[in-house]
């Protein structure tokens, strides 16, 4: 009888660790998530049949707005064409345009409200393919 109040009393003091414990697998608040770095730039974008602006991009994927309000071509899991077209400017060279093009997988999208009264859907594509140009 005497182990068995011994072992709930220190099992639960150590749930109680664990609990307060800030090492868990969920992020501190103000503590990024992200893998990779992201690039903050506009790059003129086409998905499918739509055009749209990148909000950000990095190594593992891209979040843009494309001016549609068809949320259903974009569902979450859906794999999609992705056409990036970069305008870059580097001293020793002119400008020159390259164009991205790849796969991604629509990992997040949600309806975005302009104040102009129209609207446009923001995607989250992780990409499943190395881009090609």
């Amino acid at each position: 009888m005497y182990n068995v109040l011994i072992m709930e009393i220190y099992s639960d003091r150590r749930r109680n660790e664990r609990r307060n414990d800030s090492r868990g697998s969920t992020p501190r608040r103000g503590v990024s998530r992200r893998r990779d770095a992201r690039l903050n730039r506009s790059f003129n974008v086409s998905v499918l049949d739509y055009d749209g602006k990148t909000v950000n991009i990095s190594a593992r994927g891209v979040y843009l707005e494309a001016t549609t309000n068809d949320i259903g071509e974009f569902s979450i899991g859906k794999s999609l064409p992705i056409i990036i077209n970069l305008d870059t400017y580097i001293p020793e060279d002119p400008k020159r345009k390259y164009r991205l093009g790849g796969r991604g997988s629509v990992v997040r999208n949600s309806l975005i409200q302009h104040s102009n009264q129209t609207n446009s859907l923001g995607v989250a594509l992780e990409f499943t393919e190395k881009l090609q140009y």
